[in-house]
């Protein structure tokens, strides 16, 4: 017991008062964390379940990209392929902005930007298809990115903020309630002394009388 008493604690009236309204602050804040851990948890899944469906349907056009890409290579062959890549022009940078999250501040795209389907002159319709269809893919991919990030940050908010409630549950309230406990035991011990030598001096004090 004496290890959760808060150390250098003066067993005084004036500490008391003042580790109550600590105990008071200390667990409104705990309730506080708990209630944006609760709120944290709610939005975590919900963005998970959504960013599941969205999984299922990049993966959907992806393998049907791979297999345009395939029907393609097998009519036109390897080198008509390569040359279509070629075509393709650099995206250049992204304009990554942020978002607010319950108070967190997450990367945003806002809406993925269109990506053209580049193809050289004269490709053949097979390839011109499948150049349509993985730029559809790069486009779901960057959404996707982005809702993998927010579930990343999120997640290690939710192990911070679940830190510092089981911290408050674990060590900070129980030594303040542990260290109450003694000013209050001590408080009364003294109050007991006190009420005792009362007497005593009283009881003198009527022997000298007689």
């Amino acid at each position: 017991m004496a290890g959760q008493i808060i150390a250098g604690t003066r067993p005084t009236r004036i500490e008391l008062q003042r580790l109550r309204k600590r105990r008071e602050v200390a667990e409104r804040g705990r309730d506080l964390l708990e209630d944006q851990l609760n709120a944290m948890l709610l939005e975590f899944f919900r963005r998970y379940t959504e960013y599941q469906a969205d999984r299922a349907a990049f993966d959907a056009v992806l393998a049907e990209a791979y297999a345009l890409e395939r029907d393609a290579e097998m009519i036109d062959g390897p080198a008509a392929i390569r040359e279509a890549g070629y075509a393709v022009p650099d995206a250049g940078d992204l304009p990554l902005r942020e978002r607010s999250v319950l108070g967190l501040r997450m990367p945003a795209l806002g809406e993925a930007p269109e990506i053209p389907a580049s193809c050289p002159i004269g490709a053949s319709p097979q390839i011109v298809i499948a150049a349509g269809r993985f730029a559809r893919v790069l486009q779901q991919a960057l959404l996707l990115g982005e809702k993998e990030e927010t579930l990343r940050a999120l997640e290690r908010s939710i192990t911070r903020t679940r830190r510092k409630v089981n911290a408050m549950d674990r060590v900070l309230i129980p030594r303040i309630v542990e260290t109450l406990r003694y000013i209050e035991e001590q408080l009364e011990e003294q109050e007991r002394e006190d009420l005792y030598r009362r007497k005593i001096t009283k009881a003198k004090k009527r022997g000298g009388a007689g």
